[in-house]
């Protein structure tokens, strides 16, 4: 049982690449179950288990009759956006530096929902991230140390499909363990002013001074230019 989950799971991946890596739009015939059992040499059991996984994650449709066969989904707007990002990246068309320009713009929204949502716990947690920023700020863990506070300041906002796109940027950049200096020239990622900047954020969120996040944020930019 287990071998066939196996290359039922290989084959749902297979037909699922193909779609992404050919665009094909929804609605596209695919093939007959027939045609993919010679395309893939497997079993009818084996490939009715992929078309079963290919429908959970809405990726075909099987029409039956003599002009059916098998379709792709119309996806949700979300999922299409999940798979134009992968797509995107194994065409290696985006990196992480793209990655950060889109938290860049994020990060107006995210610092005034923090402002104005922010509990005495949410509060605590960022002071608590104050002496381990200070402390490691010139070592190798700066970085991690940098990401996980803006992560934790992006959990403040109540827009959960805001905080869900920053967070997952967030989760890409350290999973992809980016050069710290994102390749700008002079820019120094360990520098006392950006230590300075990022221990502003949590100040202006405490003092809940939605007057200043503007010009903090234009601080926390510009150090990178």
């Amino acid at each position: 049982m287990t071998v066939t989950q196996s290359v039922s799971g290989t084959v749902a991946d297979a037909i699922e690449e193909d779609i992404r890596a050919r665009h094909l739009p929804a609605g596209r015939r695919i093939g007959t179950k027939t045609e993919l059992l010679q395309q893939f040499n497997v079993a009818p059991a084996t490939l009715n288990e992929a078309l079963r996984i290919l429908r959970e994650r809405r990726i075909v449709i099987v029409k039956p009759g003599p002009k059916g066969g098998i379709f792709v989904a119309d996806q949700p707007p979300l999922s299409r956006l999940a798979m134009e990002i992968v797509d995107l990246k194994s065409q290696r068309k985006i990196d992480v530096n793209n990655a950060v320009e889109v938290l860049d713009g994020l990060d107006t929204q995210v610092m005034h929902d923090a402002v104005r949502c922010r509990t005495e716990q949410d509060v605590a947690d960022l002071n608590a991230m104050r002496e381990p920023l200070i402390a490691q700020w010139h070592t190798p863990a700066s970085e991690e140390l940098n990401w996980q506070l803006h992560r934790r300041i992006a959990d403040i906002t109540p827009n959960l499909m805001l905080r869900s796109f920053y967070q997952n940027l967030v989760d890409y950049i350290l999973a992809e363990g980016a050069d710290p200096t994102l390749g700008v020239t002079g820019f120094v990622p360990d520098s006392d002013d950006r230590l300075k900047i990022h221990l502003a954020l949590i100040d202006v969120i405490a003092d809940r001074a939605d007057d200043r996040v503007d010009a903090v944020l234009h601080d926390h930019r510009m150090v990178k230019a």
